[in-house]
């Protein structure tokens, strides 16, 4: 008995896209929690130590989103 190829793809579609939709809630969730590690570190430095990295301490969120986006 042959089984079609477009049954053989239905079978295989909904379960892969449950795969690819669960991935990228895991990699959001993921850089999330990079985001937040980031922003946390940068805070606990001080003014000074910030000044030698080159940013001022309201220039935190940016400099962090855009390390995460050159990552």
């Amino acid at each position: 008995m042959a089984v079609s190829t477009q049954t053989h793809n239905h079978a295989f579609a909904a379960p892969f896209a449950l795969l690819v939709r669960l991935g990228a809630k895991v990699h959001a969730g993921i850089r999330a929690l990079q985001m937040a590690r980031m922003l946390s570190t940068l805070s606990s430095m001080s003014d000074h130590q910030l000044a030698q990295v080159g940013i001022s301490r309201s220039d935190i969120p940016k400099y962090a989103a855009t390390l995460m986006d050159n990552e």
